[in-house]
């Protein structure tokens, strides 16, 4: 997998996540309760960083990468659980999903 289809699917989920946050603040709701607010917010930093990383080509991405697929998979199983009340919640489940599966295939290679 080339790196920048993982810095795609990175800078994709920290959007996501951001724009869940906000959503869920605005609506209420399961989608606004700290545990969850605080899991899309770790997971949009995590994302982000992993994406600096590979985009200065550091030595070091394979150990955010890491980090982002796993936190990027507990964020996803998280958003599932509310996705048949929000679409938000689905797309940003489906986008964690595919930034924790760029990551893995990154470390891998």
């Amino acid at each position: 997998m080339p790196l920048s289809d993982c810095i795609d699917a990175c800078e994709l989920a920290h959007r996501a996540c951001t724009e869940t946050v906000i959503h869920g603040l605005q609506h209420g709701g399961k989608a606004a309760e700290w545990e969850l607010v605080q899991l899309l917010l770790d997971c949009a930093d995590i994302n982000e960083t992993a994406a600096d990383f590979m985009l200065r080509s550091s030595r070091l991405h394979h150990l955010t990468c890491q980090v982002a697929a796993e936190v990027s998979d507990i964020c996803a199983s998280a958003c599932e659980k509310l996705a048949a009340e929000d679409v938000r919640l689905r797309e940003c489940a489906q986008a964690c999903r595919r930034a924790a599966t760029a990551c893995r295939k990154t470390i891998k290679t």
